[in-house]
């Protein structure tokens, strides 16, 4: 039990040294050659965490890539370098963030500090509860809307979700920082 312990620690260690590596490091073949190595890692669960990781950042990487391309066009600047590392750079922390949560047992390999596992639950438990609260709008617009909404529907359920959400992080937050503070995590 205590070996297993260790390699999940050891595991938690050599993923933050990684992240580290990945976002200091500013060489696209570098990021590049990472790519085969994560692919050996993943073994079985490439394609799911492949799947996953594409999901997480397509939205992100668009707006990005795309708000810096046309920066960089009304700049007269070269953007492909820049875009084609960034993209390597956040691909790489995603999937291999993606490979942690799938090979390693994150609880266990916090549980040597208390104020460690205390942080984690609370931000697992929030996942949780925000993922909970968006399947329930989603099915709730689902069966309120039989037959397909137009637009101006859609967009007032996801300003109104939107706003929910904003709210609710706002009010937890506070919540969150008062139980914080009660248990001596006060940074003042």
């Amino acid at each position: 039990m205590k070996k297993k312990l260790l390699k999940t620690r050891i595991q938690l260690i050599i993923y933050f040294l990684s992240i580290i590596i990945i976002t200091s490091y500013n060489n696209v073949l570098f990021l590049t050659a990472i790519i085969p190595l994560l692919i050996i890692l993943a073994n079985k669960d490439f394609f799911k965490i492949l799947k996953k990781t594409i999901i997480s950042i397509a939205f992100f990487n668009f707006i990005i890539s795309l708000s810096y391309i046309i920066m960089s066009i009304i700049n007269n600047r070269e953007w492909s370098g820049y875009i084609i590392l960034l993209n390597l750079r956040v691909f790489d922390a995603a999937f291999l963030t993606f490979l942690l949560t799938t090979k390693v047992n994150i609880f266990r390999a916090v549980s040597i500090s208390k104020n460690l596992s205390f942080l984690l639950v609370l931000s697992y438990s929030q996942i949780i509860m925000y993922k909970r609260t968006y399947e329930d709008f989603r099915l709730s617009f689902r069966s309120r809307n039989l037959v397909s909404p137009n637009k101006k529907t859609l967009y007032n359920f996801i300003r109104s979700s939107f706003i929910f959400f904003f709210m609710k992080s706002m009010h937890n937050s506070e919540e969150i920082s008062l139980a914080m503070k009660s248990r001596c995590f006060n940074n003042d």
